[in-house]
């Protein structure tokens, strides 16, 4: 080869590197304008699984504010002398990247509950993405209730079907990635690889169910051996609002009741009003700001009743 065509092959391969170079730092750029590039970092644990480390802030998806404090759930830091209310549930509850911390379900019913009471309420917001009541039963096996003598488990269909999970199991990290484009990347290949994903049989859901149903009852005891008020929130998928069925409801309603413990069930809240959902199954903003009220209300229906005999 020609000493010309040598230069000009170099020329073309570093005209080429550098438009894969510029390319691929707009695309960084573009990506952590979006929120991508610093996620929120999980410790990994034999016993619940998975949760967020403690004491990390993070501005993630459109700016929305995400802050785990230093009990390691989401929400402020707890003032003293403050109603500490406990959430507890799924990616539901901890509410999405995409929703800032002050506008999240529990942030919403710790206002409506602060302003009926006229005293400061911080609420815990301890909810995982992708657990399942076997995760949240072992967190309270493991780390207790953080002084909250106020529960709320919300539980959804999807939660029956899910064995405890596990880091691994789920896109999130332990160690921060070194750039937007490789967490994405991340992303990208769990969902790649859900799609290869099969449901189990009937027989193995049906015992997955029971074990959830177990776990339940489980986190009923513990609420009464702490002497602290449990609140179930049912929250109802758009597929359930328009027809689909929800096969584990009825037994969650009857050993809830069984147990004597209060369930708001939040299709009647959600029934004819639009905008609820991000995804059909996650909330929207919107959706948070309704599903909060609802659950301040009630919650403080639930403090009236009890009166001095709860200790609030």
């Amino acid at each position: 080869m020609s000493r010309t065509r040598i230069v000009a092959t170099l020329g073309r391969l570093l005209v080429t590197g550098a438009a894969v170079l510029v390319t691929l730092t707009t695309a960084e750029i573009a990506l952590r304008m979006i929120g991508l590039g610093d996620p929120i970092l999980y410790d990994n644990r034999g016993t619940y699984g998975y949760r967020p480390l403690p004491d990390q802030t993070h501005r993630r998806l459109f700016g929305a504010r995400v802050h785990v404090n230093h009990l390691g759930v989401r929400g402020p830091e707890v003032a003293p002398g403050a109603l500490r209310v406990l959430f507890l549930g799924d990616s539901v509850t901890w509410g999405g990247s995409y929703v800032d911390d002050r506008e999240l379900f529990a942030a919403v019913a710790a206002d409506v509950v602060e302003k009926r009471l006229s005293r400061p309420v911080v609420p815990l917001d301890a909810g995982v993405n992708a657990w399942g009541p076997q995760n949240v039963a072992a967190l309270l096996e493991e780390e207790g209730s953080f002084g909250a003598r106020l529960w709320v488990l919300t539980l959804l269909e999807d939660d029956f079907r899910r064995e405890k999970t596990h880091v691994g199991e789920v896109p999130y990290f332990n160690v921060g990635p070194r750039t937007a484009l490789e967490e994405l990347a991340v992303l990208a290949s769990y969902k790649i690889l859900g799609a290869y994903k099969r449901a189990k049989p009937s027989a193995d859901l049906d015992r997955i169910a029971q074990e959830n149903l177990a776990a339940c009852g489980r986190i009923f005891e513990m609420a009464r051996a702490a002497k602290a008020r449990l609140l179930i929130v049912w929250h109802p998928s758009a597929g359930t609002l328009a027809g689909d069925p929800e096969p584990r409801k009825a037994a969650l309603l009857a050993a809830a009741a069984t147990a004597d413990v209060p369930v708001l069930d939040l299709a009647p809240v959600y029934r004819g009003q639009g905008g609820l959902y991000a995804d059909g199954l996650h909330l929207s903003v919107a959706g948070h700001r309704v599903a909060g009220a609802a659950i301040g209300a009630r919650l403080g229906d639930l403090i009236a009743v009890d009166g001095d005999a709860g200790g609030w």
